[in-house]
């Protein structure tokens, strides 16, 4: 009885491991989200001011702090597994880089239409990331019980879309502020639905 009893602690010490690292893996997301949120209302404030060069200047800190964050979380869960995780920034880096330094030379826009680009690439790169990472490291993450990822980067990019006709159709620059805060929106949604989705469907899976 007593070997059955400690058998039945050490599942339960186990459940209570992989439910800790799916809850943070949960609250994750509304982290990031709360990052890029705060960075996208301050260069929409600024450009409000007529600083138009801000987008490059907040998103690549923003960027770069949420990556750091990132590799903070996961090192405070599981040592181990952030080894795999450790390649996830480049998959984070190559879309911004392809999206802001290497496509707009082949585009034909103008310059309200290339201010609106700028302004709102970051969101279906965003998606590329998460595509990427999703396909190539987080289905290998055996804690997770939820595989968020994959879902989070197709739904972004459908959404892009709607964002991008947008973007063709601006008429000034309060509409590429205007653009850029419903990008805001689309991703704060998709950041919180993928938080709670992960945060339940990981109880209920590891609890029930």
């Amino acid at each position: 009885n007593k070997v059955i009893h400690m058998e039945e602690v050490g599942k339960f010490a186990l459940k209570l491991e992989r439910y800790r690292y799916n809850l943070i893996a949960s609250i994750s997301w509304v982290i990031f989200g709360s990052i890029f949120a705060v960075a996208v209302m301050a260069l929409s404030a600024l450009m409000l001011m007529g600083y138009n060069w801000s987008v490059v200047a907040l998103l690549i800190p923003a960027g770069v702090v949420s990556l750091l964050v990132f590799h903070k979380v996961r090192r405070i869960v599981s040592p181990i597994d952030s080894k795999r995780w450790k390649r996830e920034w480049i998959f984070f880096v190559l879309p911004f880089l392809v999206s802001y330094a290497l496509i707009p030379q082949f585009l034909s826009l103008s310059d309200l239409q290339m201010s609106a680009y700028f302004s709102t690439v970051w969101y279906p790169s965003l998606g590329v990331a998460f595509l990427l990472v999703g396909l190539i490291i987080e289905r290998k993450d055996e804690m997770l019980v939820t595989k968020t990822m994959l879902p989070a980067g197709v739904t972004t990019l459908t959404t892009s879309v709607p964002l991008a006709l947008l973007c063709l159709n601006v008429r000034s620059y309060y509409d590429i502020i205007a653009v850029g805060l419903i990008a805001t929106a689309l991703m704060l949604s998709i950041y919180t639905a993928c938080a709670l989705y992960g945060f339940f469907k990981g109880y209920k899976a590891l609890f029930h």
